[in-house]
């Protein structure tokens, strides 16, 4: 029995998919609200950073690369494990 594999073009599909779905979760609303300024904020100052706007798209950055790989693994496991068995 030969094991099948999700193919490139659906793997990076999916890999994009999951850092816009992860951006769009995680960036601040538009119009900030109180709350979200204030967390920010003391982020920003906890970390020593005075540039706010900065270290939001830095910790944006990072934290939805981080999300969207550790899913990115949970989703081809699945996906593979489902296409083997259907089989």
């Amino acid at each position: 029995m030969e094991r099948r594999s999700v193919p490139l073009g659906i793997r990076i599909l999916i890999t994009i998919a999951l850092f816009v779905l992860s951006f769009l979760v995680l960036r601040p609303s538009t119009p900030v609200t109180q709350r979200e300024y204030d967390f920010w904020n003391a982020a920003a100052n906890f970390f020593g950073e005075y540039d706010v706007e900065g270290f939001v798209g830095v910790a944006l950055l990072i934290s939805c690369t981080i999300i969207s790989f550790v899913c990115y693994k949970i989703v081809i496991r699945v996906a593979e494990r489902r296409m083997n068995r259907c089989r």
